[in-house]
């Protein structure tokens, strides 16, 4: 049973203004929202057969790379696990190299850039 003071207390926590500005939390959206494309797309091309290599999905963590990635310095270094297309995407990687790589259908020298961050 929650005591009365235990019973009084916010449930939910509220961004002020100052926590974030407007065009952070945008930015966070919109990364949010290119990596839930990105696992849609790469879903469907699994789906329809497309050959695309082995793909461990990110959907439904899309706020962990992005909140992540938030606090970063641009010169910053990620290193992910199986999951680390959503962290690259996250990161400002172009998904169109992205893709390309996990279709094997680009250079070798943005392969081995792109392969750094998949």
């Amino acid at each position: 049973m929650l005591s009365s003071e235990q019973a009084n207390l916010p449930r939910t926590v509220r961004l002020t203004h100052d926590a974030h500005s407007r065009e952070q939390l945008l930015w966070m959206y919109e990364r949010m929202t290119l990596i839930r494309e990105f696992e849609e797309r790469l879903k469907w091309l699994v789906e329809t057969g497309v050959p695309v290599g082995a793909v461990h999905y990110y959907t439904g963590q899309e706020a962990c790379a992005v909140g992540v990635c938030a606090a970063l310095e641009p010169t910053d270094w990620i290193a992910s696990t199986h999951r680390g297309h959503g962290h690259c995407i996250a990161k400002g990687v172009e998904v169109h190299r992205m893709m390309q790589n996990f279709m094997a259908r680009q250079p070798a020298a943005i392969a081995a850039r792109a392969a750094r961050c998949t």
